[in-house]
């Protein structure tokens, strides 16, 4: 079986199992019984080792200049932990267990794409991940569309299904990963990570974006533990219910990417980026005052085009403000201080939401919690304000490392992000 063939069914296989498993982590958590403070451990441990861990990983397996070894070792301890997934009893066990799943699944992201770059020809590389990216995407609505006709309550042991499916795809990715040929040269971190990042200030462009998403990534994690606890508790949505959203989130996302991906290379994207940080400011609102399934819906497929504009129009702009011949190494500094604020962020969202719950309901709790973190969203979005365009544009932009750097999806039911790895 050629390279390209193997890359393309083991990205649709794990689509298909891991997709559907982590849409549901968040919503397990509160099942078991977790409070906010809880929710908070897991969103935020999640976040942080799955967004740092590239840059831990990556350096390591620079270093070692070998991929393949590293993705079967991460695909045989994940199978191990995505089938112990289904047997957790209590939150703390939840958030260890998806701790370690996070941790190893940056392991396979940095690795996997880097083997993609280094077994793919450069000449058609571009249209190699658009058609890959498309892959995933139809391995995500299938298998989350059928978790609205598998799940019916929200019971505990219904989980098992998605976790146990989890499991097994990632047995049969570490069998077809086997037979990909590893060439021998492979693209190097040349400099060190210090100098990397003292350097990093005289790029002045990329260095106020670069600003600019770290003070507002503390207030877009604050609402990660929240949204599953709105979902179950206060709205009491079955599991099938948040298949159903999380189906309309992908599927205005990948409308919405295909749309705006015809445009993004014609239009000024910094104004584009400050009225769409705006806008998403408003999903915590909506998670606040709306009360019916309907209008979750609606806020669903508004999240979803939002959330494709943000895609396509900032990873293109990202693209384009970074060093050239060192986007590696800026991505791997972005993604890890971006790991260390969602840790911070989604910490104080739970506890907010827990010293809140000391005086008022749950309800109330989270209407004044969803209130603070909307403002913050708010105000912090007049960073991006004033972006300027880079003189280099670049067309083309689904490369390696847009693929790399991927943002949650802003409003889905679990606060989780949907990225195969």
């Amino acid at each position: 079986m050629r390279n390209g063939s193997v890359i393309a069914l083991r990205s649709f296989i794990i689509s298909i199992g891991v997709t559907a498993a982590s849409t549901f982590v968040g919503v397990y958590g509160v099942i078991l019984g977790a409070n906010a403070a809880d929710m908070g451990w897991l969103q935020s441990l999640a976040n942080s080792l799955s967004n740092g861990g590239q840059l831990l990983w990556g350096r390591i397996s620079d270093k070692l200049g070998r991929r393949v070894p590293f993705i079967l070792l991460a695909s045989a301890v994940l199978a191990v932990l995505w089938f112990a997934m289904s047997t957790v009893q209590t939150p703390l066990e939840l958030i260890a267990v998806y701790a370690l799943i996070s941790l190893m699944g940056a392991m396979i992201t940095v690795n996997w794409f880097s083997l993609i770059a280094d077994v793919t020809d450069s000449s058609n590389r571009g249209h190699f991940l658009a058609a890959i990216n498309n892959v995933g995407s139809i391995g995500t609505l299938v298998s989350v569309g059928a978790m609205v006709f598998l799940l019916h309550g929200s019971s505990r042991g219904e989980l098992e299904i998605p976790f146990i499916a989890a499991s097994a795809s990632y047995v049969v990715s570490a069998v077809l990963v086997s037979r990909l040929h590893e060439k021998e040269h492979r693209t190097k971190i040349t400099s060190g990570l210090r100098k990397t990042l003292s350097e990093v200030r005289q790029h002045r462009i990329f260095y106020r974006y670069f600003v600019a998403m770290n003070v507002q990534g503390y207030f877009w994690s604050m609402a990660w533990p929240l949204f599953p606890i709105t979902i179950v508790s206060i709205m009491h949505f079955d599991l099938s219910s948040v298949a159903v959203l999380t189906v309309a989130t992908l599927m205005a996302t990948i409308a919405g990417q295909y749309a705006f991906g015809k445009v993004v290379d014609r239009v000024d994207r910094a104004p584009l980026i400050f009225y769409n940080r705006m806008l998403l400011a408003a999903i915590p609102l909506m998670y606040a005052v709306f009360n019916t399934f309907s209008l979750f819906l609606v806020m669903e497929v508004y999240s979803g085009v939002l959330g494709a504009i943000q895609s396509v129009v900032m990873n293109s702009y990202l693209m384009d403000i970074v060093p050239p011949e060192s986007r590696a190494e800026y991505i791997s500094i972005i993604n890890g201080f971006n790991g260390a604020v969602y840790f911070l962020g989604a910490l104080s969202g739970g506890y907010l939401l827990e010293l809140l719950l000391s005086s008022f309901s749950l309800r109330t709790g989270l209407l004044i919690a969803y209130m603070v973190i909307m403002g913050g969203r708010f105000v912090s979005s007049f960073m991006f304000r004033g972006l300027e365009e880079p003189e280099r544009r670049e067309r083309g932009h689904l490369s390696l490392m847009n693929i790399l750097f991927r943002t949650k999806y802003p409003g889905l039911p679990s606060g989780s992000t949907v990225k195969p790895r």
